[in-house]
């Protein structure tokens, strides 16, 4: 029974295109009614509780929804990763007439009222597009109206911390790309990937790379910790999935943490979406906050950046 319950949910997520309706209830309580308290969980709460932490029975059910609605058996990679397709892109643009600056901190952006432009740091520009986090939106933009400021301040959203590992060995035995790590069983981290897996270890020198990752409330201590400090905690968990891993197999470690890294959708969220033209004649706003009910992800990040750009012209 179990089984065709969970078959039959799957089933009718992917073939619905009502998500509105499925806004109004949270996951929690609708993969509960429907998919029963077994196949829950043992399936969708130990998901939830990975990605949303203490925030997993606020997440309504279209944001579940999208994740099967789009889901699809197919993974394709840009040779070079995502920096070497930034490279060429960013080439394409400056063949275009683009002006590109990189390490350049912006401060603040404000409407000069005499000349009626948009000043970034003091310098005027006709419009200007912010695709930063929402927090930081509100914090460039202070002389935003306070309903739009309130907006943006009011969406919750989970950070992450990413280890990347460079090994001298293969950490999966069974040459597994992606395990989904059942953080209540003690797990240190929420996804284990070993890319070259997936991608040859010839493309990164003859090394195998591995990832470990977490989406975390701010304040966890994580992101207080020094690279080394992360990796011993990390290594007991290596270790579970192969008991031979030790310490020597590590080359180099790269950590990476952001404040802003998933958006947390609440119960009928499509009310709580900020615009992407803002009440600053201008100036516009795109995020993550904004691909909802999609999660967040590359093809919706193009999506709603051709949005914007429609809106600029």
């Amino acid at each position: 029974m179990n089984k065709i319950r969970f078959g039959f949910v799957g089933l009718f997520l992917r073939i619905t295109n009502n998500w509105r309706a499925l806004e109004k209830v949270t996951a929690d309580e609708w993969m509960m009614k429907y998919a029963g308290k077994q196949v829950y969980e043992q399936m969708w709460k130990p998901l939830l509780i990975g990605k949303f932490a203490s925030f997993y029975k606020d997440v309504n059910m279209a944001w579940l929804w999208a994740r099967m609605h789009a889901r699809t058996t197919r993974l394709g990679t840009f040779e070079g990763g995502f920096q070497k397709f930034a490279d060429l892109f960013a080439e394409k643009l400056r063949e275009l007439g683009v002006g590109i600056r990189l390490g350049v901190a912006v401060k603040s952006i404000k409407r000069d009222q005499m000349s009626g432009s948009l000043t970034v740091d003091g310098e005027s520009f006709d419009k200007v597009l912010v695709t930063s986090s929402p927090s930081l939106m509100a914090k460039l933009c202070p002389d935003l109206p306070e309903s739009y400021l309130k907006g943006l301040l009011e969406l919750k959203s989970m950070g992450a911390v990413v280890m990347t590992l460079s090994l001298k060995h293969s950490l999966s035995k069974e040459g597994y790309y992606w395990f989904n790590v059942p953080k209540e069983e003690g797990y240190p981290f929420l996804a284990l990937v070993e890319h070259t897996n997936f991608v040859p270890k010839e493309n990164f020198g003859g090394d195998h790379i591995v990832y470990a990752g977490d989406y975390l409330e701010l304040g966890h201590e994580y992101f207080s910790m020094s690279d080394e400090q992360l990796l011993e905690r990390f290594i007991p968990a290596f270790q579970k999935f192969n008991p031979e891993f030790s310490r020597d197999w590590v080359k180099k470690i790269w950590v990476h943490k952001t404040n802003y890294a998933q958006p947390v959708p609440l119960v009928n969220h499509s009310k709580n979406i900020p615009d992407i033209q803002t009440p600053i004649e201008g100036l516009y706003f795109a995020s993550m906050s904004q691909v909802y009910p999609w999660d967040r992800g590359t093809n919706f990040a193009v999506e709603i950046g051709r949005k914007a750009a429609r809106m600029m012209k």
